[in-house]
């Protein structure tokens, strides 16, 4: 099975393989949850906000909300999922929007589901 290799568009961020683009973008997203810091402007913070919209509209998910608020940024924050009856922490991103709301949203799903599209 041959590696999906990821463009982020907006930037003409080229990733050969899928994984690589999951390890560049959730490194951005551990930096966010290690500094406490709220990524709100910048290249990451583009294309951040483009895999985020991109997965909206790949799986029809939040289109409402993007209708009616502006995302103003990215943070990171420790979150606890299960994985095959174990409960893991890990680092997760959140996008902040401007009516205040904050949603939590898995950076490896969403380049997953951007692979998936962008095959030939």
């Amino acid at each position: 099975m041959a590696a999906n290799a990821v463009t982020i568009k907006n930037s003409d961020h080229f990733f050969p393989t899928q994984k690589q683009a999951q390890k560049y973008y959730s490194g951005i997203v551990k930096e966010l949850y290690d500094t406490e810091h709220t990524l709100t402007n910048g290249q990451d913070f583009e294309d951040l906000e483009w895999i985020y919209t991109s997965y909206c509209g790949y799986t029809d998910d939040k289109l409402d909300l993007l209708k009616d608020t502006d995302i103003t940024g990215f943070k990171g924050v420790k979150t606890i999922s299960q994985n095959s009856g174990q409960y893991i922490a890990t680092e997760c991103c959140v996008v902040v929007f401007s009516n205040g709301t904050e949603e939590e949203f898995s950076v490896d799903k969403a380049v997953k589901e951007i692979a998936n599209h962008q095959k030939v």
